[in-house]
């Protein structure tokens, strides 16, 4: 049996505007690493309209569940997995 080293995914942004094909993800990165190296290709922001850093978070499609930043890939996702990638919303927070 031949071991995968790196699994293909698709990933969109919460309102489902932008997307990317991930052809190579390695599977032992982690959902943490696996987020930080999508923003840039997706363009996504990383600061919020009042300059504070945003924070992502995953759900896959097919389990219906966030992932947590520290889940490995080859742990968690399959080959052609959906994931949709969303900012973490702070309401009502101080500076």
């Amino acid at each position: 049996m031949v071991q995968a080293y790196s699994i293909p995914i698709r990933v969109s942004d919460v309102t489902g505007q932008r997307h990317v094909e991930a052809r190579e993800v390695p599977v032992d990165a982690t959902i943490g690493e696996l987020i930080e190296s999508l923003l840039p290709g997706m363009s996504l922001p990383r600061n919020d309209s009042g300059g504070r850093p945003m924070t992502y978070h995953a759900r896959l499609d097919r389990e219906g569940r966030h992932l947590h930043a520290s889940e490995v890939v080859g742990d968690s996702l399959l080959a052609e997995d959906r994931l949709v990638l969303h900012p973490e919303i702070n309401a009502g927070g101080l500076a």
